[in-house]
This record gives C-alpha cells, structure tokens and sequence, in this order.
C-alpha cells in the first residue's frame, strides 16, 4: 500500500472551497508556506515567503499533504484532490502530471514476524551504522530512503487510545488479533509526478530489496545482525550468502504490490 504522499503543484488551490471546507491559519514567517488548510482528508500548504520574492516565485505554489489509506481507491482520491483546486467559474483543467511527488511511503504488513527473530536476523544494505537507531519499539534506519519497521498493532492500538479514528483494514487488523510488522520505506525526491506513480506503483516495490534476512535456524541470543555485521570479515560475509532467506524479502515485496494493485484499479461510483 502507499501509506503516504507529499505532492507539490505550480498553481493555488480554489480559496473558496479552502474556505467552505477547511481551518486556515497563517503562519509565521520562518516557515515555508504562509498559509495551512487543514481539511477533512488533506493539509494544504499554499503562498511560499520565506525568502525573497524571486525565490518564492519559483518555488511551487502549494503542497498537499495526503494519506491514501483514507480513500477507498485511487480514483477516490484523485476526485477529491482535484476538487480542491476547481474554480465555480472555469472548467478544471488540472491533471495528474500537474502534481511532482516530493514524498511517498511505501508499506507492507506481514503477519507473526515477531521483532526478537527480526532483530536477530535483519540486515540493511547499504546504510551507515550511525543512521540506524531503535526507539519505543520502532527500528529507523537509514535517510533517503528512510525505512521504519514497527509493531503495527500496537501503533494501531495506541492510536485508538488517543481517541483517533481508524480505517477498516486498520479495524481488520485489530480485530485479527495477530501480531503484523510494519515494514516501511519513506523516500523523497522520487522524480516522478502522480501520473508516473499511478502508471508503475509498483516499481516502488524494488526499496524493499536492501532488507536481508538469514535463516541461522536457531536464532538464540545473536544480538542485532546489522551491528555484528560490520565486525565479520569479507570471507565469512561471503559464507553467510547461503543463509539468506529470501522468501521473506519477496512476501513483503508481494504483499505491498498486491496491495497497491488492488487500490488503484478498485472503481466504485460515488
């Protein structure tokens, strides 16, 4: 699934719908927009003036932060995107590839993985050890791709403990009762617009080749396998090839592409 998108666009939102619709609040001048409007679904950030004129004119007028798991397709989210930069007095011409992604999270869950085998077993390619960090149950590893592996259930939980609302897969998953790790992949600057993310989603799927998994068959207490690994000499990196389990990387690739596909060709009329 896409778990999230930051989409930027040269043109200003429709100020009476922002207005009908939405909570506008000006902001101070330290920050990159002058004004928020946050909607039912979406935040929309609009004027850049944090620097000089000239710069600012060449900064995209509006940023749109946005969450697909809200919409029950994409054809869903498409229309309500779109409505927010509709005029009552021209027809909208606007499109997808009027929008650039600056930020997309990409996100699988997979069922019963439990963290301790994780830990154990879990390499990052291609990450500093520095960038690598495990907070309140959540591992954070890497920048740009960043990649953020949590309980997923417990965020859930955690979430409606706060008086938040949930989606219905979110309910499904509360209502498995299984335990479901959440693998993921936060990247910016895709270089794509939101016609390229709708013609391949999933291309995406390729990040979640920097995990690694090794099959050791007794796990015991082998400590974090990212950290360990810098100590292991080029020859035994080469021995440990034949533990590499890649059955998990390809259900984790599997079950974000089904998902992804299944989300943007479901059509349901309004």
């Amino acid at each position: 699934m896409i778990d999230k998108l930051n989409l930027t666009i040269y043109r200003p939102p429709d100020i009476n719908y922002l207005e009908l619709n939405g909570t506008i609040t000006e902001s101070s001048r330290d920050k990159f927009y002058k004004y928020l409007c946050v909607l039912d679904k979406c935040k929309a950030f609009y004027r850049p003036h944090k620097f000089s004129d000239e710069i600012n004119f060449s900064i995209p007028y509006t940023k749109i932060d946005i969450n697909p798991k809200y919409f029950e397709s994409y054809d869903h989210m498409e229309t309500y995107l779109f409505s927010i930069f509709e005029s009552d007095d021209s027809k909208c011409d606007i499109r997808a590839e009027s929008f650039n992604v600056s930020r997309i999270d990409i996100a699988a869950d997979i069922a019963d993985f439990p963290f301790d085998i994780l830990l154990s077993t879990l390499r990052i390619k291609r990450i500093r050890t520095e960038s690598l960090s495990f907070y309140k149950g959540t591992i954070y590893a890497g920048t740009n791709p960043k990649i953020r592996i949590y309980e997923k259930l417990r965020e859930i939980k955690d979430r409606l403990k706060k008086g938040y609302e949930i989606t219905a897969y979110e309910q499904s998953l509360v209502e498995s009762s299984k335990s479901h790790t959440r693998f993921e992949i936060q990247i910016r600057n895709a270089r794509k617009t939101l016609h390229g993310v709708t013609d391949d989603p999933a291309s995406f799927a390729s990040y979640y080749d920097r995990l690694e998994f090794f099959d050791f068959k007794e796990n015991g207490d082998r400590g974090v396998l990212q950290i360990l690994y810098k100590y292991i000499n080029r020859k035994f990196r080469d021995e440990l090839e034949k533990y590499k389990n890649h059955s998990i990387v390809t259900e984790i690739k599997d079950t974000y592409v089904n998902g992804v596909k299944e989300w943007f060709k479901y059509q349901e009329p309004f």
